[in-house]
């Protein structure tokens, strides 16, 4: 199947759906904000800080972002380590609900002080993870927010609700109105499978399904999710159904989830206000723009940590002014 990635690239932050056919399988997004943070497959030059038996390996200084775990069984070839010891790493998992990177030894370092060596594009990231006939082209990205909403319904009644907690991803399963319950659960794994690869989400995940109670029934839909996340790229594993009626699994993930992403709702605001203020200046092209935005979001727009002030008059012209106000609004005056 061919798998395409549309790439929309913005100021604040690059979106990027990817597509299998004419399915919308993965959603990724980076913030200029977030361009510190090490990702999948960067390689470092890293300082060991800490050998730590209790953890089972070694926390390393990459001189950006978390400290980054290295686990015993990711040393191999490594020299006897001591803390202060200088080495050449790469990011095997980001930085996921608070917890930092895990990283692989690569090798010995000579430099002095820690720091980002080899950074992947988001291009490079599409083309490890799908294969090098990814085919990409630039269009617009929208509503990427609707991706983690919490409640989604179902084809034929019923809802699902997934909620990300730092522990395990919790989804509840409700029949609604809907009689058959076994219905129901049949046709929210298959938005599960689609929504968990959606958002990226993963680590331990715990469905409460409605209350089945035939083994049979069980045995059905133990096999559904077998079949549905059968073409999913990521680890998948099972455990059986618990007395509750609950189905634990587990999906590997290496990558920060879009609700990690997200959950920052003033970068959001933010984020948006930068888009709209785009295209009113498309839109309005010659006019001076103001972009009014919130209380709370305008002393980081106004401090610009990111660049997007100059990047933004670099795209469409100083013409373009800051303002707070009870709402977000782009307006033009000619």
């Amino acid at each position: 199947m061919k798998t395409r990635a549309v790439i929309d690239r913005g100021i604040g932050e690059t979106r990027c759906a990817v597509y299998e056919g004419k399915r919308l399988v993965e959603i990724h997004l980076r913030r200029w904000s977030d361009n510190d943070l090490p990702r999948l497959g960067d390689i470092f030059a890293g300082r060991v800080t800490n050998i730590d038996p209790s953890m089972g390996g070694a926390f390393v200084d990459l001189g950006q972002g978390p400290h980054g775990l290295m686990k015993f069984a990711d040393m191999s070839g490594a020299p006897r380590l001591t803390e202060g010891t200088m080495i050449k790493c790469e990011i095997n998992r980001e930085a996921i609900s608070g917890k930092g990177p895990v990283v692989k030894f690569v090798d010995e370092s000579a430099l002095k002080k820690p720091r980002p060596l080899v950074q992947i594009t988001l291009e490079d990231f599409l083309i490890r993870r799908f294969g090098p006939d990814v085919k990409f082209n630039e269009a617009q990205v929208n509503h990427i927010e609707d991706a983690v909403e919490t409640v989604i319904a179902l084809p034929g009644g019923g809802d699902i609700a997934i909620e990300p907690t730092r522990a395990l991803v919790a989804i509840d399963v409700d029949k609604g109105s809907a009689q058959s319950g076994f219905d129901v659960s049949q046709a929210a794994a298959r938005v599960i499978a689609q929504q968990l690869r959606l958002r990226g989400l993963g680590g331990l995940i715990a469905i409460d399904f409605p209350n089945i109670r035939q083994p049979k029934q069980k045995e059905q839909l133990a096999q559904t999710l077998e079949e549905v996340f059968e073409n999913d790229p990521n680890t998948i594993k099972f455990a059986k159904f618990s007395r509750f009626g609950v189905q634990e699994m587990t999906r590997a993930i290496k990558t920060r989830p879009l609700d990690d992403v997200l959950k920052d709702q003033k970068m959001s605001l933010a984020m948006l206000a930068l888009r709209r203020l785009e295209r009113e200046a498309t839109a309005n092209p010659g006019a001076q723009l103001t972009v009014t935005v919130p209380h709370h979001v305008y002393p980081w727009l106004e401090e610009d940590t990111i660049g997007w002030k100059q990047a933004m008059s670099n795209k469409i012209g100083a013409r373009f002014k800051l303002e707070k106000g009870p709402q977000l609004e782009v307006s033009s005056d000619r």
